[in-house]
């Protein structure tokens, strides 16, 4: 934490500083945890959570076997929170200040090879608040890797697969792609191309006619790949295919490509069909925190809360209101979920005096290199929201999850000043994924000029929040667009109209969870209640009412328990692996003899560990300034839960007391492995 002059060198002092893994949240556990973190006067106010903010750096100390020598060599990320500046050896590679994009850095010729030691430094910066209207996190909050290639290989994203008009009978996958070569001679370069199905067998190649390639430049590449009866993905049954790009220079492979792609149709035309079906989103917006692990979840987390949101009926998701991590479309994509992926909360104007936020820097030239890939011919000049903005869709754009691009949340700007940005990023979408359609959460637009205007011109798709007769109208002025409402409350009453409008495509609810942040003057609250289920998957009697509807099943929340006795311990993944995407949440609840949870019981639950596990975080429901970390955490309506992680193979042992109640213990089982994200309805 602060910010040490010297932090960039190889030689700083680091030996003191806390050695931890990424991903890493800072700021969900503080400065001195297991102290509480949030503060009444923090500067993020209740916007942000009340949660701590400013600067911290981490650094990395790693060799790279010599054999990777005369390698092009990247250090890449996922998401950096934010204002980053990222070092090597002392080298700054780059700065970028929007928090939820990826990010790659070249380091070749700046790292050294063998048993010599290099150090990757970084410096995340969120003093400047308040910033995000809800909580953001800080840190190196998403994964990070290092890639080395071959001097001629595949450009950043430059990987895109569309599948035109698939039917039960045949699809066409069309890819292409872009190679780059980075070495000092010219090089004669083909590109082959294998499709693997759903069952890991693989179709017959494609390879292109040979390119020459010059040193430094670079050459575009176009394959097709035919498929006879295509395993389409929809959301019952999300199929998943695998095309690995190869380049090849004089007939050996020097660099591969993977891209997990699925063959679907999706169109919007009058209404929402998914492989010649009329669907509905029966969604939810969700902000991207998990309460205790903040906004540095492990994908089991995240697989967990969308098991927990498809359980109730829920087909798709909201980022509100910025771009997801990789490991979330990836879940997406297995567990058969549509995605409204959203760009940003601002453009140009702030929405109240957040002075840090993304209006910050919305229009600010951006500084090279951005760590994005080269601009398209769309982009009319190199703004930190083009670089961003275009960077998103190349990253996002073969996630068969992906149904919609957000271009924004309620935007401020005057119509006269979103108009030119609105036409401009539409182009950029279009030109670099014409495969997917876009659309925005408008605010009041019917008195916003967007009703009639260029709006519901430049839009794929008419998008609003709260105002159900504006998505009617639109569509009436315009008979071959559809419409969704990008966000509604969790009142029912509107999916008659939704039901009964052919061309309406559906809505997300605000919200399905509940999230932490927009809680000004509500200290010691430091988030929201209200949402469909809370942050730990509890569902809430409007939770159970939307299951009704989408579901049709009639449901309720179960009974309640009557004197606290007891506490009931269950582990929701009672095996887990080794791996830091892993974890088990351990359910406390205090409950009468008869096992029934007494719901009023706010009592501290301690939670011990022995064998090899640790506590990652203490959780419950509750949206009260408390500590995710330590021991001790109070039950909220009855529940409190203990997330585990695995240190090494064998039985992990969890314990759970209260004053005055019996105690409970359960085994979680760790094993060796790398977590696999599940397909289909799971965990």
């Amino acid at each position: 934490m602060g910010d040490p002059a010297g932090a960039t060198g190889l030689t700083f002092a680091d030996t003191s500083w806390r050695a931890l893994s990424v991903p890493h949240d800072w700021a969900i556990e503080g400065a001195s945890p297991p102290s509480n973190p949030f503060s009444a006067t923090a500067a993020t106010t209740g916007r942000g959570g009340y949660a701590p903010s400013g600067v911290a750096w981490y650094r990395k100390h790693f060799t790279l076997d010599r054999s990777l020598s005369g390698k092009e060599v990247y250090v890449e990320f996922d998401g950096i929170m934010e204002n980053s500046d990222v070092y090597i050896n002392g080298t700054h590679l780059g700065h970028h200040p929007y928090g939820y994009v990826s990010l790659r850095y070249d380091v070749t010729g700046k790292v050294q090879f063998g048993t010599t030691d290099n150090v990757l430094a970084v410096r995340c910066d969120t003093t400047v608040q308040p910033a995000e209207r809800f909580y953001a996190g800080a840190g190196i909050y998403r994964h990070v890797r290092v890639l080395a290639t071959d001097p001629v290989h595949v450009d950043q994203w430059a990987t895109f697969v569309q599948v035109p008009a698939p039917t039960a009978a045949s699809a066409t996958v069309k890819v292409q792609t872009s190679v780059v070569n980075s070495g000092t001679t010219a090089a004669t370069v083909t590109v082959q191309g294998i499709v693997s199905d759903p069952t890991g067998a693989t179709l017959a190649p494609a390879t292109t006619a040979a390119q020459n390639i010059a040193a430094g430049a670079s050459a575009s590449f176009t394959f097709d790949v035919p498929v006879t009866t295509p395993k389409l993905w929809d959301l019952t049954t999300p199929n998943m295919y695998r095309l690995v790009t190869h380049v090849q220079v004089a007939g050996a492979t020097v660099d591969d490509d993977v891209t997990p792609f699925g063959i679907r149709d999706l169109r919007f035309n009058g209404g929402m069909t998914l492989n010649g079906k009329p669907v509905k989103f029966q969604g939810i917006a969700n902000h991207q925190d998990y309460h205790g692990l903040g906004m540095a979840a492990p994908q089991r987390a995240m697989q967990r809360r969308l098991a927990q949101l498809k359980a109730i009926g829920v087909n798709a998701i909201r980022t509100a209101h910025d771009p997801p991590s990789p490991d979330f479309l990836e879940l997406a994509d297995k567990m058969g979920f549509l995605v409204l992926d959203e760009f940003a909360d601002v453009w140009t104007g702030h929405k109240y005096s957040d002075v840090g936020d993304y209006s910050a820097y919305f229009n600010q030239p951006s500084t090279s290199p951005t760590g994005m890939p080269a601009l398209p011919s769309a982009a009319k000049g190199a703004k930190w929201w083009e670089v961003d903005f275009s960077g998103w869709i190349m990253r996002d754009r073969n996630h068969p999850s992906v149904a919609l691009y957000s271009m924004g949340n309620e935007i401020h700007d005057s119509l006269s000043t979103r108009t030119p940005i609105l036409t401009e990023m539409v182009a950029i979408s279009h030109e670099l994924d014409p495969a997917h359609y876009d659309t925005q959460a408008l605010l009041d637009p019917a008195t916003n000029g967007d009703v009639g205007g260029a709006s519901n011109t430049l839009l794929d798709v008419w998008g609003d929040n709260y105002d159900v007769n504006s998505v009617v109208t639109a569509e009436a002025n315009a008979p071959t667009k559809s419409g969704v409402l990008t966000e509604k409350g969790e009142d029912t009453a509107t999916w008659t109209t939704i039901a009964a409008t052919p061309a309406f495509t559906g809505e997300f609810i605000w919200t399905g969870t509940d999230y932490l942040g927009e809680a000004d003057g509500q200290w010691p609250s430091v988030g929201g209640n209200g949402a469909l289920m809370d942050e730990l998957g509890t569902v809430r009697s409007q939770g159970y009412s939307w299951q009704n509807v989408w579901r049709a099943t009639k449901t309720s929340p179960p009974p309640t328990g009557s004197a606290a006795t007891k506490v009931v311990l269950t582990a929701d993944q009672p095996t887990i692996l080794t791996d830091l995407n892993d974890v088990s949440f351990i359910k406390a609840a205090i409950s009468d003899a008869a096992g029934g949870v007494v719901t009023s019981s706010s009592t501290p639950v301690t939670f011990t560990v022995t064998g090899p596990g640790t506590l990652i975080a203490v959780d419950s429901g509750s949206m009260v300034a408390e500590s995710f970390r330590g021991k001790v955490r109070n039950a909220f309506e009855g529940v409190a839960f203990a997330i585990v992680q695995a240190t090494g193979p064998g039985m992990i042992t969890v314990a759970a007391s209260a004053m005055g109640l019996t105690g409970a213990s359960v085994n979680v089982v760790a094993s060796s492995g790398t977590f696999v994200p599940c397909s289909g309805t799971c965990d």
